[in-house]
């Protein structure tokens, strides 16, 4: 069997590395959640895609912008591409090449290999700050106000592309809390281009409370932004001890940062060790959400308690991964006030959400100029 692979400098400045186009189908664009993700401007959100059938490879077009290209033939419809070819999406040329697979299963050697590389790539990204923040929109669901972003870190290296990648690298490593706190510094550095600097949702790591020494990085985040609103976000996991937790918080008081709980009802975290803590935010779980418009009425009733009960302590309770118009309507009639997901807003780099707020604002400019003109008509 065939292996396929595009080689060539995938971010805007990056170095020569290849990428295996599996699994399949495997989709080309701006956005995040494509296979390959290419950063830039001039790179649809999902621009084209390949499949493979009996060891062949094809490429379509997904009604990109800039078109994508054979050899230097742009094409209109599904395309067979051969061994060393050159493929090209808008102005980013890659060249095409296979091998032979011999075994469905991966060998000792090559996972040997990947991991290798992983840490050099790791290395790499940690001597030169090689991270891309990306903030999606936390929403007020009923006025669809976007009130702040949760920062989220991506990476353009090959095989550290995304959080899940990195972590693991950075845990051979024990470079966790390091790496962590390199994504909350590019965040906030990052969010300093925005036109009206936004309030931001900072993620931390759970290793990063076994020691409160360790907890200098809470004064750094207010000296790098002494102004901007901040909230640092903790996973449940790691509110192991109340006491350390109620000191962690005091401390964020101190430091006017706000704190949020994370992936709630995901673990064991009670409404008791809430009441004592009591942050600002409480993010419940997209387990809890995915699916509670279609859901049967004891487990509505069930979410609505906890989020009565969270409001009674007063913490403001946030919805995640909301998807559909269900979902969205659902959470809203059981006393959600804030949410966040697909629906409410993907997460972009800062170049591509000014890009897009931008056009939204043309098209709300551009829909009431015509009611006005159809008003006066009449």
């Amino acid at each position: 069997m065939k292996r396929w692979m595009l080689m060539g400098k995938f971010g805007v400045a990056g170095d020569y590395t290849s990428r295996f186009i599996e699994p399949t189908p495997f989709r080309v664009g701006r956005r995040p959640e494509a296979a390959l993700t290419l950063p830039r401007a001039t790179i649809s959100g999902m621009h084209a895609e390949m499949n493979i059938r009996d060891d062949q490879l094809f490429v379509r077009d997904l009604g990109s912008t800039n078109g994508t290209f054979i050899n230097g033939r742009r094409i209109t419809e599904e395309a067979e591409i051969q061994e060393g070819d050159m493929l090209q999406f808008a102005d980013v040329t890659l060249k095409v090449s296979c091998h032979l697979k011999q075994s469905d299963s991966r060998t000792m050697s090559e996972d040997f290999c990947d991991h290798a590389l992983a840490r050099v790539q790791f290395e790499k990204l940690m001597a030169e700050g090689i991270v891309t923040p990306y903030y999606q929109p936390i929403v007020d669901l009923r006025s669809r106000e976007t009130i702040a972003f949760e920062v989220l870190g991506r990476s353009r290296l090959v095989g550290l592309e995304t959080p899940g990648r990195m972590f693991a690298a950075a845990n051979d490593l024990r470079q966790e809390a390091e790496l962590s706190d390199l994504l909350r510094t590019k965040g906030v550095e990052v969010s300093q281009q925005f036109t009206d600097i936004p309030h931001i949702f900072l993620n931390t790591h759970p290793v990063e409370f076994v020691d409160q020494s360790s907890w200098d990085w809470v004064k750094q985040l207010r000296e790098l932004a002494p102004v901007q609103a901040l909230t640092v976000e903790i996973h449940e996991a790691a509110v192991t001890n109340v006491a350390d937790m109620v000191r962690f918080c005091a401390m964020l008081k101190e430091y006017r940062i706000g704190l949020a709980f994370d992936d709630f009802g995901a673990g064991q975290a009670r409404i008791s060790e809430l009441a004592d803590v009591r942050p600002d935010y409480l993010k419940f779980d997209r387990q809890l959400i995915s699916g509670l418009d279609q859901a049967d009425a004891t487990r509505q009733r069930f979410v609505e308690r906890l989020v009565n009960a969270v409001h009674d302590i007063g913490v403001t309770p946030l919805a995640e991964g909301i998807e559909t118009q269900g979902e969205e309507e659902v959470c809203i009639e059981l006393g959600f006030e804030l949410a966040q997901g697909y629906r409410l807003g993907m997460p972009y780099p800062i170049e591509d959400y000014q890009d897009w707020k931008s056009k939204s604002e043309q098209a709300c400019l551009a829909a009431a100029g015509s009611a006005v003109l159809a008003g006066a008509g009449r």
